[in-house]
C-alpha cells in the first residue's frame, strides 16, 4: 500500500525554487560592496542547507519505494530525526555565535520551531506516538519553514536594507 506522499513532492519542488533562489540573491546583493555582513551570510547558509535538507528529506521516503510497496516510516522518521538532532545543534551555535548580527526573536523562534519537530522525530521512535507521514511529514514541513523564513529574512536585510549593514 503506497500512502499519498504527493505532498512530500511538492515541498522539495519549492525548496528547489528557494534554493535556485539564493543564487539570484546571491548575484544581486554581492555586487554592491563585494561582501556580506555576518548576519546575512548566516541567514544565507540556513536558508540554502534547510532547502537542500526539506528536498532530500522529501525524497528519501521514495527510497524505501524502490523494493518494497510500503515506506518504513520508523527508519524514516529515524533518520529524519537524528539529522534534526545535529543540524538543529549546529545552527542553534551558530545563532549564539552570530547573535549580535541577527534578530533574537527570529532566532528563537527558528531554534523553538527545530527543537520542537526534532523532538517530536524522536518521541515517534519510543511508539509513544505512531511514526507515520503525519510525524514525518512535521520535520520536512520545519525545515520548509525554516528556508521561507531565511528567505524572507535575507531578502529583507540584504535587497530592501543594503545600507543598513554599514
Amino acid at each position: 500500500m503506497v500512502e499519498n506522499l504527493d505532498v512530500l513532492l511538492s515541498v522539495a519542488e519549492i525548496s528547489v525554487a528557494f534554493a535556485g533562489f539564493a543564487g539570484i540573491i546571491t548575484a544581486v546583493a554581492g555586487r554592491s560592496d563585494g561582501g556580506w555582513d555576518p548576519g546575512n551570510l548566516t541567514r544565507f547558509r540556513l536558508m540554502i542547507t534547510s532547502s537542500l535538507s526539506a528536498t532530500v528529506m522529501s525524497l528519501m521516503p521514495y527510497v524505501f519505494l524502490l523494493n518494497s510497496d510500503q515506506v518504513n516510516w520508523n527508519w524514516s522518521v529515524g533518520i529524519l530525526g537524528v539529522f534534526m538532532l545535529f543540524s538543529s545543534t549546529i545552527w542553534i551555535r551558530s545563532f549564539v555565535l552570530g547573535r549580535k548580527n541577527l534578530n533574537n526573536y527570529v532566532s528563537s523562534g527558528i531554534s523553538l520551531m527545530a527543537v520542537s519537530a526534532t523532538l517530536a522525530q524522536l518521541v515517534a521512535l519510543t511508539d509513544f506516538v505512531v511514526a507515520d507521514l503525519g510525524i514525518y511529514f512535521l520535520g520536512v514541513f520545519c525545515l520548509f519553514i525554516q528556508s521561507c523564513i531565511a528567505f524572507f529574512r535575507l531578502v529583507t536585510e540584504a535587497i530592501l536594507r543594503p545600507g543598513s549593514s554599514d
